[in-house]
């Protein structure tokens, strides 16, 4: 049914970079970790994507790279006709992130993540 597989959220956010390391504001990072643990698997992927385009703003073409990774994870491909056109967008990506050309890559999960919060009703901060 989904272009992507089922991950635990603590899997994927956390593999995202988004919940910061313990320590720095424990009580911040658990507020974090256990908002994290309690979305759907709709939510983190749009999770994945707002991480991905901070990175891609910040120029931080690393933690882009690994973002745009989980979401090639996160492919089903029982479902080829959807995941192998999303695997090719993901792949440009981080080929564009490699030349530098983060604004590219930006317009590009900027439509895709659009996209996806337009096919499950999700607002903008990834809510359903």
């Amino acid at each position: 049914m989904y272009a992507f597989q089922q991950h635990s959220p603590e899997t994927a956010v956390a593999a995202a970079g988004s919940v910061p390391p313990a320590g720095r504001n424990s009580a911040a990072a658990r507020y974090k970790k256990e908002d994290s643990l309690n979305l759907t698997p709709v939510q983190i992927i749009a999770k994945i994507y707002d991480v991905a385009l901070v990175a891609c703003k910040k120029q931080d073409t690393d933690l882009a790279r690994r973002a745009i990774n989980e979401l090639i994870a996160a492919l089903n491909f029982d479902y080829p006709e959807i995941s192998l056109g999303l695997y090719r967008l993901y792949d440009y990506a981080k080929r564009k992130l490699r030349e530098g050309k983060t604004e590219e890559v930006v317009f590009l999960l900027e439509e895709l993540r659009k996209s996806w919060g337009e096919a499950f009703r999700l607002d903008k901060h990834g809510t359903e």
